[in-house]
């Protein structure tokens, strides 16, 4: 893979571990990431404006990591103007808020409520290796930086979030946070790697959940912790939604779990202390259209007459969250 520092260093934090992980099988997945982010037109419209220079001065005084907002104090040197660009040809921005000196970047997502959902069920210890697959574009990365963690890496093949990753992380600059632009299944190279996996809004684009959660299992250090945020429809029971067609208008929702359906995910998979926790129905509150997410959100998705119910007739999307540790002990294997 070419060297290109601005966004290659986003994957520095993993170098010293090359020992312990399947380091030719990712260089693989790292290469062919590599030649779709050339092609791909977020590259091309962002790349002249992001030089190496660029991303060196962008780094800011300042941040607040621990607020609703992650917000970073700019130097006054930094031309506002150009950084607004520069994130307006990353557009849409899936998950935030972030404010960049006055620049505020209001996200489809308000993430902040899903984090202060999760972050009561995450381990309260430091040191750990964190893995947070479809991280998007790292702002749960940068809050479980409050964890103090060894290492934490962001996975998420989606180029944009790449970019739009290194572009807060050469503002932002925290220490140990990575980012690897390959999807689940590249957990593969990992094995019995990280303390803590967290996992959100990916298990319903999966067309086989089983293996799935198995390779989470499989990529955790025994005493380790995973946490599968999903959709979910409220149905009592342990079963699984397969839509025809699509489900709220995504054609890449496969299969939607109840949440008990998860909890079974995982048990089979071989995890313990398996733990529910369900929030209730997702509302326009919290997944809106915004100027920085100008396209089809929630209330495009939702039947206009009876939001209990998707467009094409489906349950509504509710929010739960699975828990679940491996053993001390731990042994492989997955139960069908």
């Amino acid at each position: 893979m070419q060297s290109y520092p601005p966004i290659t260093s986003t994957l520095r934090p993993l170098f010293p571990y090359r020992s312990e992980i399947a380091v030719t099988a990712l260089s693989h997945e790292l290469k062919r990431a590599w030649r779709q982010l050339l092609r791909s037109e977020h590259w091309k419209r962002f790349k002249g404006g992001f030089s190496s220079n660029i991303a060196q001065s962008l780094a800011c005084i300042d941040s607040i990591l621990d607020h609703d907002t992650i917000s970073a104090t700019l130097k006054p040197e930094v031309n506002l103007s150009n950084l607004c660009a520069l994130c307006e040809e990353l557009i849409p921005w899936r998950i935030g808020p972030f404010k960049l000196g006055e620049l505020e970047i209001d996200a489809e997502w308000r993430s902040d409520i899903k984090w202060r959902r999760i972050a009561p069920l995450l381990p309260k210890r430091s040191g750990l290796r964190i893995a947070d697959i479809g991280c998007s574009n790292g702002y749960f990365l940068f809050k479980l930086a409050s964890l103090y963690p060894e290492l934490a890496l962001g996975f998420d093949p989606v180029d944009r979030c790449w970019l739009q990753f290194a572009l807060l992380q050469s503002i932002l600059r925290v220490p140990n946070l990575g980012f690897v632009p390959v999807g689940l299944s590249a957990l593969t190279a990992f094995p019995r790697f990280f303390d803590l996996i967290v996992c959100m809004g990916v298990m319903y684009h999966q067309r086989d959940p089983h293996a799935a959660v198995r390779q989470l299992f499989e990529s955790l250090r025994p005493g380790g912790t995973v946490l599968i945020e999903s959709l979910v429809i409220d149905q009592p029971g342990s079963f699984l939604l397969l839509p025809p067609e699509r489900y709220a208008k995504m054609r890449n929702a496969w299969i939607i779990p109840t949440a008990d359906a998860l909890a079974t995910l995982l048990e089979r998979a071989g995890f313990k202390n398996v733990c529910v926790h369900r929030f209730g129905p997702i509302t326009p509150m919290e997944q809106r259209r915004t100027t920085w997410a100008p396209y089809e959100s929630l209330a495009d998705f939702l039947d206009p007459h009876d939001h209990t119910k998707t467009i094409e007739g489906h349950p509504a999307p509710h929010s739960a969250v699975v828990t679940g540790e491996v053993g001390l002990s731990k042994t492989s294997g997955f139960n069908p």
